[in-house]
């Protein structure tokens, strides 16, 4: 009875963080590190379920198998977590302005210097918890935007060549509606 019980207060908890995972996924809030929150939900369920399982099985080989494939579900998590974090870009602020405690950031991606490609996100907060949404999405070899400003506490606004990009942004989840993403570099 009492590895019963401990083996569903595991599953109750892997279930938790299930559904903490899923929340990650749905990011709410815009958090820009929410992929590390949303790996680390995912390799706490493996364990957390590993751990169910091994609880809930006789003692003796059938648990050490169970604990083993466990250990190396959550060290192919972890695996494939690196592999993805290797691949990520991470981009080069170009110029950025602030209004209160927000940012609005001018970001390259790291592609071929020939070809760049530019973003503006606006951003709040700071260390794990820092809010970023995009605001605008150029396209490659099309122009950096030449004035990002807050236009009011509600609203920014992006200048690329004769283009002018406005949207509202919602002060808590950072929500920016609408966002602009070109798909030519010679048109708005």
């Amino acid at each position: 009875m009492r590895r019963l019980r401990g083996a569903l207060v595991l599953a109750a908890c892997a279930v938790l963080v299930v559904g903490l995972a899923v929340v990650a996924l749905t990011d709410p809030f815009h958090l820009r590190h929410i992929r590390w929150f949303t790996a680390s939900a995912v390799l706490l369920a493996v364990v957390l379920g590993a751990a169910a399982l091994a609880v809930l099985v006789p003692r003796g080989g059938v648990r050490v198998a169970v604990l083993v494939l466990g250990g190396i579900a959550a060290l192919g998590w972890v695996g494939m977590v690196a592999l993805a974090t290797r691949a990520t870009v991470e981009n080069r602020t170009v110029s950025e302005v602030q209004d209160g405690g927000r940012r609005l950031v001018v970001v390259e991606a790291a592609t071929p210097p020939a070809r760049p490609v530019y973003a503006v996100v606006v951003r709040s907060g700071d260390g794990l918890f820092e809010q970023e949404t995009v605001v605008y999405q150029g396209v490659e070899a099309g122009p950096a935007p030449s004035d990002v400003r807050f236009v009011d506490a509600d609203t920014v606004e992006v200048r690329t060549g004769p283009c002018v990009y406005r949207a509202e942004v919602e002060p808590v989840t950072l929500a920016v509606d609408p966002v602009y993403r070109t798909l030519r570099p010679d048109t708005c």
